[in-house]
């Protein structure tokens, strides 16, 4: 590994202008090509085409194998891709199952698996927004138009499917975590280098949490039809989470990157984990920066309070910033900040002043509504300690 900064540096300019030069044509989302296949299936089955058919499914199933990880979760770091595949494979079942089929088989294997793990990462108060929404969008309820038959066998598969190996849900990335009135669900891509041309977010270190069923706190979205500024909205600045000098955790990946060259810029994987009284997350992107800086997050929940613990390795003065975006009303008090809703009042101190913008931010369904952004930002030299405490007024 290349220890000295400026040889680190130079090495990566030298191989991002080389590899620029010789850039490959942006790779397709495996999930796009699932999403095509899918529709193809399900045209040529309306039409009564064999043949479409047949080549709709190859490529589903094809596609399904890097689309799809083993827990049943897709790999491109999306919520609302996970519910978009999930409906749209339990309508291509649907099908092979009216017309009695032979791949109904194949495909409700796939069903169960997708609606178990979107299952997995939907909390009390509906399913969270990670990661971009995919291209068309996701329909709130597309079986809403078929026969009752059909929406009673949905309705019953649904019902029977369930993830019990969270674990290997952590290992993919995702962690869900309930605890008293808390429920959260972290995300961080495996390799900490969301896929260029995939749909996951800059928000290593954030994480989505609701509160009695309430999300409290939350990601910014993505705006419907936004791609001209796709890299802005994906961008840390605009997440919950902590960065150094205003920087992303980590660079985008690219199709011409090695797993030894992601190592040499950038450390190890991050490491996603629960703890005894909460989530721990640990990452070392900033070292491309020059010097080992590695950042420790922990959320610890002791009954109606939350503490988030930082911890930040290495030498220097970078500016630190930790965001909070939450939809909850924020008022300045004695005691720090009120968040309120509903009949609801917590309390937010920090060990700096913080300061709040309105932002835009985006649903599952794409409707866009305003909250606020809560910042506390400081240059302190490394190594460093900070505390944020949430708890009821």
């Amino acid at each position: 590994m290349l220890q000295d900064p400026v040889l680190r540096r130079f090495h990566w300019l030298r191989m991002t202008r080389r590899l620029s030069a010789n850039a490959a044509p942006p790779r397709i989302r495996p999930g796009d090509e699932l999403v095509a296949g899918a529709e193809l299936y399900l045209a040529a089955l309306i039409a009564g085409q064999d043949k479409q058919a047949a080549l709709g499914l190859r490529q589903l199933l094809g596609a399904a194998d890097q689309a799809i990880a083993p827990s049943g979760i897709t790999r491109e770091g999306s919520s609302l891709r996970q519910k978009q595949l999930a409906w749209l494979l339990l309508s291509c079942w649907l099908a092979a199952r009216r017309g009695n089929r032979p791949e109904q088989w194949r495909l409700v294997t796939l069903v169960r698996s997708l609606f178990a793990a979107l299952q997995a990462i939907t909390l009390p108060g509906g399913l969270p927004v990670i990661g971009a929404a995919p291209p068309g969008g996701v329909s709130a309820n597309p079986l809403a138009e078929l026969p009752s038959s059909d929406q009673a066998a949905a309705a019953e598969l649904i019902r029977q499917t369930r993830l019990d190996d969270l674990e290997l849900l952590r290992q993919e990335g995702w962690l869900r975590l309930d605890c008293g009135p808390w429920a959260g669900l972290w995300h961080g891509t495996p390799g900490g280098w969301p896929m260029e041309s995939g749909l996951a977010h800059q928000d290593l270190g954030a994480a989505t949490l609701h509160w009695k069923a309430l999300p409290l706190l939350i990601d910014a979205g993505t705006p419907q039809g936004g791609r001209g500024r796709d890299r802005d909205y994906r961008s840390a600045r605009l997440h919950g989470g902590i960065t150094l000098n205003g920087c992303d955790p980590y660079p985008f990946d690219r199709p011409d990157f090695s797993a030894r060259f992601r190592h040499d810029l950038a450390g190890p994987a991050p490491q996603l984990r629960s703890s005894s009284d909460g989530v721990q997350i640990s990452f070392d992107g900033y070292g491309r920066k020059g010097g080992h800086r590695q950042i420790e997050r922990h959320w610890h929940f002791d009954g109606d309070q939350l503490t988030i613990s930082d911890l930040v390795l290495g030498t220097g003065r970078p500016l630190i910033e930790r965001r909070l975006l939450t939809p909850w009303d924020v008022t300045p008090v004695a005691e720090g900040l009120r968040l309120e809703r509903d009949g609801h009042r917590l309390i937010l101190q920090g060990d700096l002043s913080a300061r709040m913008a309105r932002v835009r931010v985006w649903d599952a369904a794409g409707q866009e509504s305003m909250a606020t952004r809560i910042l506390f930002a400081g240059a302190a030299n490394l190594p460093w300690r900070g505390r944020l405490t949430l708890q009821p007024e």
